[in-house]
């Protein structure tokens, strides 16, 4: 695949292409832990609504409780990540807006591993709530399978 980019001097367009997933991959997972405003869909908003025991306890009855305070304590767990807040920065001063960034750029593996944390808390969130019971990595086999075959085949 390299090689093909070099020969067809795309590099340039595989950098921007490159670029504009890192971006969307931080909005995305940035915008998971905004402030909660009323009409808001996101996941601190389901979170701040979890704390409100009326709304808890109707949430349990069709779901499964112990697994939705697994899922409050994971986001309690990733929202003390001190790896989100260079994270965040960087979103706000590189990517929605330009400015001067208070901390240091994210490295490549912190956002990797505040996007799995985050994306393990959603998971046993809509377990615990009872909409969804597979699990991300049984949804992942058939396409890291995908994956393979198409590495392979280059």
């Amino acid at each position: 695949m390299i090689a093909a980019v070099n020969s067809a001097r795309t590099g340039a367009v595989a950098m921007y292409v490159t670029a504009a997933l890192w971006s969307r991959l931080l909005v995305i997972v940035t915008r998971a832990y905004a402030a909660s405003r009323p009409g808001d869909r996101h996941a601190q908003h389901a979170f701040d609504l979890l704390g409100d025991p009326v709304v808890r306890s109707e949430i349990e009855k069709t779901g499964h409780p112990s697994t939705l305070t697994e899922a409050i304590a994971l986001w309690m767990q990733c929202r003390g990540d001190h790896r989100r807040q260079s994270i965040h920065d960087y979103r706000d001063k590189q990517i929605a807006h330009w400015g001067t960034q208070k901390h240091t750029s994210p490295v490549i593996n912190d956002i990797f591993a505040v996007t799995r944390a985050t994306a393990t808390a959603l998971e046993r969130l809509a377990q615990g709530t009872g909409i969804v019971t597979l699990s991300l990595n049984s949804q992942l086999v058939d396409y890291r399978d995908a994956a393979n075959r198409f590495w392979r085949a280059q």
